[in-house]
């Protein structure tokens, strides 16, 4: 039974990721095409993250009062709308910026409302002993698809325009909803007639957990400093690739594609490296070391020599977020996880919008992409000794 129903938990992952994959990727290619402007592409993949900061302690509350698999259905629902009128305001020859901002930002809400969920079911269908090994299987799937997703991306949508690739997306949400109605009916907690009396309460009760749990914390801490130093490249990276150093779309792809490699290696060694090694230890060297390697991409301009160093940052980033979430889901009462999630969650993703907006902004200014990734492996690097020192970095 367990293994079963994780299958279906996975398989809507899967699913729901290929669609993700497309949209990540079409979106930032239809604005550029557009306008050619880096700071546009920036802003709005910045504004796909500002939901975490205003909606994850809701999505906790949701988790831990409401049935899980209901979350997942009705927010796969909504996104199903939200994307078809995304579809809409992209079909015009000039976006409106104001409107494509809120398109956006409504999409992107679906995410924290339903991850704590997602991430608070695993350990309520999986045994103990095999979080560490579903952890890394959700993981692989995200490593898979970096080798797979942009190249297979491009081809779609250089074939089929954008816009028409956006439907992938759309159809993705429609067949996860389909997987997700096979898993068990969950039994909801008898606080749902309060729920919204309650929210504030559980709102409170989940940040002072995980601000008090000091390893907890300091991992959220240390997250907040390295996705504001990643997303300052990696919001600007198809810009880079296609407008600052000329090359064609399939090749900034293939680069992608490379550093793949390295996500889907991490995903297939996580069980038995996060099993060797304590979790302070290799969160905060794996931090130090994707910051090192960042910097490394200053050595060259070639497309393979970048996705070959992009493949060293997956690696070390993926090993990171296995070593957390198992942590994480070790450490925290399961009658809590929900919460705790969003609250960390919310905590590390503040920094994205803030990063993305900040590389985009720099390069409108006519600063060289060379500042962007310098400014990124410092703050990087910077983050993972902090990590160290604190009380994540002496965590068993």
């Amino acid at each position: 039974m367990y293994k079963s129903n994780f299958i279906y938990l996975w398989s809507s992952f899967l699913v729901s990721s290929i669609g993700d994959w497309l949209y990540r990727l079409a979106l930032p290619i239809i604005i550029l095409q557009k306008t050619g402007s880096a700071y546009h592409a920036a802003t709005v993949f910045g504004v796909s993250f500002i939901p975490w900061v205003l909606f994850s302690l809701i999505g906790g509350s949701l988790a831990d009062n409401f049935s899980k698999k209901k979350t997942l259905i009705l927010g796969n629902f909504f996104a199903v709308f939200a994307s078809l009128f995304l579809i809409t305001v992209m079909s015009f020859p000039q976006p409106n910026f104001n409107l494509l901002y809120f398109t956006v930002f409504i999409l992107a809400s679906v995410d924290p409302l339903i991850h704590p969920s997602f991430q608070s079911i695993i350990p309520e269908i999986v045994i103990n002993v095999q979080l560490v090994r579903a952890n890394a299987m959700i993981q692989t799937i995200d490593n898979t698809l970096s080798i797979m997703g942009p190249l297979t991306g491009g081809m779609i949508v250089m074939l089929l325009g954008g816009v028409n690739a956006l439907w992938i997306d759309t159809i993705s949400f429609i067949v996860a909803i389909g997987i997700l109605c096979l898993l068990p009916k969950q039994t909801e907690s008898k606080r749902r007639e309060h729920i919204i009396r309650k929210l504030w309460f559980d709102i409170v009760e989940g940040a002072n957990y995980s601000f008090h749990q000091r390893v907890i914390f300091s991992g959220s801490m240390m997250f907040l400093f390295t996705n504001f130093a990643l997303n300052m490249f990696e919001a600007n990276f198809i810009f880079y690739m296609t407008k600052t150093l000329n090359y064609p779309l399939v090749d900034a792809t293939i680069a992608i594609s490379i550093g793949g490699v390295g996500s889907l290696l991490a995903g297939a060694l996580g069980t038995q490296v996060v099993s060797r090694f304590r979790a302070g230890t290799l969160l905060s060297s794996s931090t130090i070391l994707a910051g090192l390697s960042t910097l490394l991409l200053l050595v060259s301009t070639s497309y393979v020599y970048i996705g070959v160093i992009l493949g060293l940052i997956s690696f070390f980033g993926t090993i990171n977020v296995i070593t957390y979430f198992t942590l994480r889901q070790r450490t925290v009462p399961k009658e809590i996880l929900g919460r705790v999630v969003s609250v960390t969650r919310m905590i590390s993703y503040a920094s994205i919008p803030v990063g993305a907006w900040f590389g985009g902004l720099l390069l409108d200014l006519g600063e060289p992409m060379f500042m962007v990734i310098m400014i990124a492996g410092i703050i990087r690097t910077f983050a993972g000794i902090m990590a160290k020192l604190s009380p994540l970095g002496k965590e068993k």
